[in-house]
């Protein structure tokens, strides 16, 4: 009896050991600090809308979850009133650090609102206080400022996976900026080609980028004065240097008569040689915002540069027609009643989005079950409609339409059966909610008599 007793005191205090240790564990890894995030206003907006934009991404909930978000100090007030930024936008990032300083925070994540050509941009970076180094960046293209906020959620995770990134190992890359030798860009232009294509260099994971510092600035401002006549190998050479890099990108837009280009290359520090370099023509500047993927691609994968490029452009071309949330692209089907006949409707239905706040739905409308007795009854009803969309400033989103089709029923009693064949119109009214789910209510007639139909789905969206 003793053995038993001291056998479960044993279990007890195996029991309890165990406890604390899982105890201890779960304290350590929920105790652990988040990174101190800064966030800085968005540049180049109106009315605000910068100061606006910093504080709903910082209100993002994967932004709360992933960083501490660390609030601005009168003394980092003060010093993005002395900076000017509204002119700069933040393209210096001693600057960024020295703000991050200040915030004593570990990241610091800044935005810029531009112009290229006739596309709106906004272009988002997080950089590393501590080694200057540009983790990600993220620009997208907006029809109205209003359409920056959906585009926040897709612009933080990026934010948040760049954070985690482990990018010790790779080569260092200093990205000079833009140069103009052709009329048609100016210096604004240039400055966000430069960021784009820095951006796209980022993405392919290849080098750790640095971009324009205070110190690069004046190594370029000495070089003017000092370089003059010297080869282009020469100045990268020595503004790598001037940043500790191991590689310099040089890019620039040219002409050729009637051929406007964009060319770019990547020099060896160490003895200016030419590491890799290509081209690609442009009508307009602003073909500068996709090329400049398809420019980074050739720069640091040759190789398999060609494959990559194509997928890209089919990536492309899904968003162009399925990433505007005003063109509603779907596949569909639904259950519902016209409380008469048929009392159970089921329906398949598709809608083709080729004009923004416009769709065609093509579809087809399949009753059973009548009230008439010991009647068996089936109709088939192919319809097209042309309905108004309009998004939700989420997901989804509300619609109406007007349309047609062909009713054709089949009643049969024992040995008799009756047809039913006429066109009818259709009203229609209807929700979209969270690109999934379908509620709508049509008004179908022959214009003799009327029917209704109520029906609850699943709809598929196809987005981005």
């Amino acid at each position: 009896m003793s053995f038993i007793v001291y056998y479960k005191g044993v279990n007890m205090r195996k029991m309890l050991l165990l406890f604390v240790f899982f105890v201890s564990c779960a304290f350590v890894a929920f105790s652990q600090e988040r990174p101190r995030l800064g966030i800085l206003p968005f540049t180049g907006g109106a009315n605000g809308d910068g100061e606006t934009i910093a504080t709903l991404f910082s209100l993002q909930n994967d932004i709360q979850s992933a960083f501490t978000v660390v609030p601005r100090t009168s003394a980092v007030n003060a010093l993005v009133a002395e900076q000017n930024f509204q002119l700069t936008g933040y393209t210096d990032s001693d600057t960024i650090a020295r703000l991050g300083r200040l915030l004593n925070a570990d990241f610091v994540v800044s935005g810029h609102i531009r112009r290229l050509g006739n596309r709106n941009l906004v272009i988002t970076t997080i950089v590393n206080v501590e080694t200057f180094e540009q983790m990600a960046g993220d620009y997208r293209t907006y029809r109205k400022i209003e359409d920056v906020r959906r585009l926040l959620p897709a612009i933080s995770r990026n934010m948040i996976a760049a954070s985690r990134k482990e990018t010790t190992g790779l080569p260092r890359l200093a990205i000079a900026p833009f140069n103009i030798a052709n009329i048609g860009v100016d210096i604004q232009d240039a400055e966000t080609l430069a960021q784009i294509l820095a951006i796209e260099i980022i993405n392919t994971g290849v080098y750790s980028v640095l971009p324009r510092t205070t110190t690069m600035q004046a190594a370029m401002q000495e070089l003017e004065f000092q370089m003059a006549g010297h080869t282009a190998e020469e100045e990268a050479k020595a503004l790598g240097q001037a940043v500790n890099a191991d590689f310099v990108l040089s890019a620039e837009a040219r002409s050729l008569g009637n051929i406007n280009m964009f060319t770019a290359q990547i020099l060896h520090v160490e003895d200016g040689s030419l590491l890799t370099g290509n081209t690609l023509d442009y009508q307009v500047v602003a073909d500068g915002i996709t090329l400049m993927a398809e420019l980074a691609l050739l720069l640091t994968d040759p190789e398999n540069a060609v494959e990559r490029i194509t997928y890209l452009n089919r990536q492309r071309s899904r968003a162009i027609r399925f990433g505007d949330p005003a063109k509603f692209w779907s596949l569909g089907a639904s259950a519902g009643t016209s409380l008469a006949d048929p009392w159970l409707t089921t329906t398949i239905r598709g809608t083709l989005a080729p004009l923004r706040f416009f769709f065609f739905e093509l579809g087809c409308d399949v009753g059973f079950i009548t009230g008439v007795e010991n009647a068996n009854y089936y109709s088939i009803y192919p319809f097209a409609n042309l309905a108004m969309f309009f998004p939700f400033a989420n997901k989804g989103g509300w619609y109406i339409g007007t349309g047609g089709g062909f009713m054709m029923a089949e009643y049969s009693i024992d040995d008799y059966s009756r047809s039913k064949r006429y066109p009818a119109a259709n009203f229609t009214i209807g929700f979209n909610i969270g690109n999934l789910f379908d509620i709508s209510y049509t008004l179908r007639t022959n214009f003799n008599s009327a029917s209704n139909k109520i029906a609850v789905g699943f709809s598929h969206r196809f987005t981005e």
